[in-house]
């Protein structure tokens, strides 16, 4: 037999990096909760929360991203202008990129995902290079998600 909840918060790990879900739909089956969400809507909020992040993103969340695209390390260095071993670097968190590079990431994943040229704008002028030039070690700050709809939002 089936049972449905929502739950409060959850922080769901399973793009690789914590995610914090707001009033999530679970289900239980055989004993145990799951998450009842539309994952590829999940991931395409993710990956477009990334864009907007205020501080810069962590390795995981590049791989994320470059999994998304679905590229490999040596196709999204090409198309960034750096090598594959700088993707990696960057992935394992061994090496940073430029701030500048990173919102040139940020801008080639709002064209990807057919942004409006007033989104373009808007991310230019929100995202503050100095800030992505800052590192903050072992903290982790994860995206805030609401599910309460099947479209999600993004909490603030």
């Amino acid at each position: 037999m089936k049972k449905i909840k929502k739950k409060k918060t959850f922080i769901f790990k399973g793009l690789g990096f914590p995610i914090k879900l707001i009033n999530v739909p679970m289900k239980r089956e055989f004993g145990d909760w799951y998450i009842d969400i539309n994952m590829n809507k999940l991931m395409l909020i993710v990956l477009e929360a990334l864009t907007h992040k205020p501080i810069a993103l962590t390795g995981d969340e590049l791989r994320f991203i470059r999994s998304y695209l679905q590229m490999t390390t040596s196709e999204f260095g090409k198309t960034f202008g750096v090598s594959h071993v700088a993707v990696l670097k960057w992935e394992s968190g061994e090496n940073r990129m430029s701030p500048a590079l990173e919102l040139c990431i940020r801008l080639y994943i709002l064209d990807y995902l057919h942004a409006k040229d007033a989104e373009f704008r808007a991310l230019y002028k929100e995202i503050n290079l100095k800030q992505l030039s800052k590192r903050e070690k072992g903290k982790v700050h994860p995206l805030c998600i609401d599910a309460t709809t099947e479209d999600f939002k993004i909490a603030l």
